[in-house]
């Protein structure tokens, strides 16, 4: 009998090693040490432990052992009862869930501070090694590569944006930044076809129907973006700061062949 036990046991062992292997991963993915994820996977296998039972159960060191569980105990997911010696328990999953859920809550704000961040420090640095020659042009390649370019514009711009989009789809992946762009004050000109856009925008910005198959963004009369063709693989646009083709994309916008006031 004690030998079946004892194969169950190993069976059971076996089927859970995907499952530990997976919380750990996620542990350590979430700022966790090594030592701390492998303390709380084999503490979530009993009702309670000691540290010298963690020990043999883990094979980590006792030198490291109070560390790994002082970090647990600090991330709020395990218990300690006072005691020679204490025993520790891990919480029940949904505590756990929740506990887990702050912590990545808490990752994606440091990584959205350091990318903030980053940002900073690359302004001055790329101001610093602009080069004097003309910046004829730049391709941007694909869908999805095109929107994210065009929105980086949008969101760079501190006086005026127009936008000429002969494409609904197209101008409604851009609504939402150039809203945003809108109550922070910056002018907005915009051409689209007879489509009714979002209120907000209407109020912010002076609305043109647009007569030419045409998508151009310019921003602060400084760099602009044509867009050619929106399949999702067959999209590209074309940047640059060069004066002469941002002003003749706000020449499109001026021209009647191009653009005309609405009702």
């Amino acid at each position: 009998m004690s030998e079946v036990k004892a194969r169950a046991n190993v069976l059971l062992e076996e089927a859970a090693k995907p499952s530990l292997g997976e919380i750990g991963a996620t542990l350590r993915d979430l700022g966790l040490g090594g030592y701390a994820a492998d303390t709380f996977c084999a503490l979530v296998r009993v009702p309670q432990s000691t540290a010298g039972d963690l020990v043999l159960k883990t094979g980590i060191p006792d030198s490291k052992i109070y560390y790994a569980l002082d970090e647990l105990a600090e991330k709020g997911l395990i218990e300690v009862q006072a005691g020679k010696p204490k025993t520790y328990r891990a919480l029940p999953p949904r505590e756990t869930e929740a506990r887990l859920g702050r912590m990545l809550d808490a990752k994606h704000d440091r990584e959205r501070k350091s990318v903030t961040r980053v940002g900073a420090l690359l302004e001055p640095l790329r101001a610093s090694a602009k080069s004097p020659a003309t910046d004829l042009a730049f391709i941007v390649k694909g869908l999805p590569n095109v929107i994210a370019r065009a929105q980086s514009m949008i969101g760079s711009a501190r006086r005026e944006i127009v936008v000429l989009a002969s494409h609904e789809p197209f101008f409604r992946r851009l609504e939402p930044d150039l809203i945003k762009a809108g109550r922070r004050r910056v002018a907005l000109r915009i051409a689209v076809p007879d489509i009714r856009v979002d209120k907000d925008l209407e109020r912010f910005a002076e609305v043109r129907s647009i007569v030419c198959t045409c998508m151009i963004l310019v921003v602060d009369a400084q760099q602009v973006l044509t867009v050619t063709r929106t399949a999702e693989n067959e999209a590209y646009g074309i940047t640059s700061t060069d004066e002469t083709l941002v002003r003749l994309g706000i020449e499109y916008w001026e021209s009647p062949r191009c653009c005309v006031g609405r009702g």
